[in-house]
């Protein structure tokens, strides 16, 4: 699976890092904040999960609004879902993969990165701007 995940991220020209449990962290700038990513192959379960962080904290009084936004988006959207937990104070999106009978291609695995990509730049800046400007907290790295 690692191999496959490597070839589609070559494939499509993206820079990123292979830790030593074989998890895969890269990154992409989106219309006006980075997105990072996580890739996961869980064998056990035999899926490939993908992880995308958006680089803004969610305000402590802005959680219960927010998991409201989440669940229209996500009706809104066709893979994956957006999701926020009581501990966190970020958004995420995932698509989970499942490969029973077969290794997913790299060509299928560089479409659903894309996929990923793709859906959270076009949804981050509607879910960043529920936040008025002067609460929102971006990630330190990038203020």
């Amino acid at each position: 699976m690692l191999r496959n995940v490597e070839r589609a991220l070559k494939d499509s020209q993206l820079k990123y890092d292979v830790k030593d449990d074989g998890n895969i962290f890269l990154g992409a700038m989106g219309d006006d904040l980075p997105i990072n990513m996580a890739i996961i192959a869980d064998d056990g379960n035999l899926t490939l999960n993908i992880y995308c962080f958006l680089m803004f904290e969610i305000p402590d009084s802005f959680k219960d609004k927010m998991i409201g936004e989440l669940n229209t988006v996500n009706n809104t959207i066709n893979n994956g879902s957006f999701f926020m937990t009581d501990d966190e104070s970020r958004i995420c999106f995932k698509i989970v993969q499942s490969y029973y009978d077969h290794v997913p291609s790299p060509k299928m695995i560089q479409n659903l990165v894309m996929i990923a990509f793709k859906t959270v730049d076009v949804n981050d800046g509607k879910l960043k701007n529920l936040i008025p400007a002067g609460v929102l907290r971006k990630d330190v790295m990038y203020n």
